[in-house]
């Protein structure tokens, strides 16, 4: 019995060492150099007539570590000046040791960056280095100056509230060709409702529905909105959703048929104008916009210049007759024109 219990402390104290030994040897990992990032330019002017030349290319020189071990490697994109608080990332395999884009590749990269179009922004890249669950390490920061173009992608909606004709159907824009789609449809009547996603405007191939919520390519049945009145519709084809929700701009005031009081005088989504729009009969008196039928977001002018204001001046009407109304909510500015 005593040689069994001492040769089980025996055991027990190698066991106790191999440990040590073991803990010694993952605690001596360290960084030998840290990882070099270099970019062939620093400054791009990106256009849609060289799409597929060569825009940028980036090479690494990876870090090193004593003992050698296997890294990942991250290339990190942000705005200049953020910090990297929000980034855009684009791995790098094992033993890649450059990454290169082409224009329409880069310049995607930098809409959905959220860079404006037609200006030069100031980016940050990045090299991020792990090891396992490691604390990361990066490369020193290559700032470049990027001049991205716009990239502007279509989808329709071709449906009953326009008797099925796709070459009319109401057009779904994505800015900056991410995937997400938006457009609105004015659905006036109750009995047509229904309606699908055309990626041209024809019906070569569509999208349907089984449940109202998730886009089927080719397949499934008609989407459908739940409610008559202009409706917001956001595609996704990232995850193959849509969703629709209520969504009008209107005038209201002492000028419109109805004054003060609704409903509203609704206006209509024109897509190629990509403006709020309706013609009708005003009196002399005041006029002023509202989203969806409230007073939460609404639209005056202060100085009666043509430039909206949130919550500003009621705008007059001085002459009564026939007017077109436009109303454009991204650059909040209108027009009344007497016909």
């Amino acid at each position: 019995m005593k040689k069994i219990i001492n040769f089980l402390f025996a055991a027990l104290a190698i066991m106790m060492v191999w440990s040590c030994d073991k803990d010694e040897d993952q605690a001596v990992l360290s960084l030998k150099s840290a990882p070099i990032l270099k970019a062939s330019a620093n400054t791009l002017s990106l256009s849609s007539a060289n799409a597929n030349n060569n825009a940028i290319t980036f090479t690494i020189t990876p870090a090193e570590y004593t003992p050698a071990v296997e890294i990942t490697n991250i290339l990190q994109f942000a705005v200049s000046g953020t910090n990297f608080a929000l980034v855009k990332e684009a791995g790098l395999s094992s033993g890649i040791l450059s990454k290169s884009y082409t224009v329409i590749e880069f310049n995607a990269l930098m809409l959905n960056l959220g860079l404006p179009t037609g200006v030069a922004s100031n980016v940050d890249v990045r090299l991020k280095t792990t090891v396992g669950k490691g604390t990361p390490v990066y490369s020193e920061v290559q700032k470049i100056s990027v001049n991205p173009y716009a990239l502007i992608s279509y989808m329709y909606a071709p449906g009953a509230y326009q008797d099925w004709d796709p070459p009319t159907a109401q057009a779904l824009k994505s800015a900056t060709s991410n995937g997400i789609y938006i457009g609105y449809i004015n659905f006036n009547d109750p009995l047509k409702l229904e309606f699908k996603i055309t990626p041209m405007k024809n019906w070569s191939n569509s999208y349907g529905t089984s449940n109202n919520s998730d886009l089927i390519y080719n397949g499934g049945g008609n989407l459908k909105a739940l409610t008559t009145g202009s409706q917001k519709l956001t595609v996704n084809t990232n995850n193959n959703t849509f969703t629709l929700a209520p969504y009008s701009w209107a005038v209201i005031g002492s000028a419109t048929p109805n004054g003060w009081n609704d409903p509203d005088t609704d206006l209509v989504w024109n897509s190629t104008t990509e403006k709020w729009e309706v013609t009708v009969v005003l009196t002399a008196g005041e006029i002023k916009f509202r989203l969806n039928n409230t007073w939460g977001t609404n639209y005056g002018d202060n100085g009666n210049n043509g430039t909206l204001d949130a919550g500003g001046a009621n705008i007059p009407i001085t002459i009564a007759g026939t007017y077109k109304i436009t109303f454009d909510e991204v650059n909040l500015v209108y027009t009344a024109i007497k016909l």
